[in-house]
C-alpha cells in the first residue's frame, strides 16, 4: 500500500516544517496524503500543482518545472504551495556558500547538484535520478532529516521521526539548522521528495 514518511503540525495554514514532520503515506494510486492532520491534505489525483509565480527568479523557475513534472498528490502540492512562500519571503535569494547539512543525504542529491538543478539533468527523463533501493533511499533520507534539526526536537522512537507539537519552553525554538533558503537549502528535501514519490509510483 504506502510508504510511511512523516513535522509539527499545527492549526491553521502548515509551515514548512510542519507539512515536513506531518504523518504522511506516500500511496501509489493516490499519491503524497497526509494522516491526521485535519484531513485537509487528503490526496485527491485531481489537486492540482501550484503554478511557479511569475516573479519567481529564473533560476527557482528552471528547478521547480524539473520537480512538479508529475502530480504527487495533495499533500506534496500543499507543501509545493508552502515552500513557494518561503522562497518568496527570501525574495528568491540564489545564495552560495553554506546549505543544509549533508550527513546521512541520499547520493542522489549530489548527483542532481553536480548535473545542474534545471538543467535537464537527472530530472530530463521525467522520473528523476536512479534509485535503486527505495528502501535504502528512505532510510538514508529519514537519518538525513533526523540530523538536520535542531537540538531541542525531541525524537520518535523511530529513526528520523520527531515528536509533534514539542516545543521548548517560552518560545525559544531556534530553527536555524534548517533556515537556508535558495538552491542549497529546502529545495533538497523538495527534490528528494519528488524522487520518492515517482519511484514509489513506478
Amino acid at each position: 500500500m504506502g510508504t510511511a514518511m512523516s513535522s509539527s503540525g499545527s492549526a491553521g495554514s502548515p509551515t514548512f516544517s510542519s507539512m515536513l514532520d506531518s504523518p504522511i503515506i506516500f500511496d501509489a494510486e493516490a499519491g503524497f496524503s497526509s494522516v491526521g492532520t485535519q484531513g485537509y491534505l487528503q490526496a485527491r489525483r485531481e489537486d492540482p500543482i501550484p503554478p511557479c509565480p511569475p516573479n519567481a527568479a529564473g533560476w527557482f523557475s528552471k528547478v521547480y518545472s524539473e520537480v512538479t513534472q508529475k502530480n504527487l498528490g495533495a499533500a506534496f502540492n500543499a507543501l509545493l504551495s508552502v515552500f513557494l512562500e518561503l522562497e518568496g519571503v527570501y525574495g528568491w535569494l540564489n545564495c552560495g556558500g553554506k546549505g543544509l547539512g549533508t550527513l546521512h543525504r541520499p547520493p542522489q542529491v549530489a548527483a542532481w547538484v553536480t548535473a545542474g538543478r534545471g538543467r535537464g539533468g537527472a530530472m530530463g527523463n521525467g522520473v528523476g535520478p536512479a534509485i535503486p533501493s527505495l528502501a535504502e533511499f528512505e532510510d538514508l533520507w529519514w537519518k538525513w532529516w533526523g540530523e538536520l534539526q535542531p537540538d531541542w526536537r525531541v525524537s520518535d522512537p523511530q529513526p528520523g521521526r520527531l515528536k509533534r507539537d514539542m516545543w521548548p519552553a517560552g518560545g525559544l525554538e531556534n530553527w536555524q539548522t534548517l533556515r537556508h533558503p535558495g538552491p542549497n537549502g529546502a529545495l533538497s528535501l523538495i527534490a528528494t521528495l519528488c524522487w520518492w514519490g515517482i519511484k514509489a509510483k513506478s
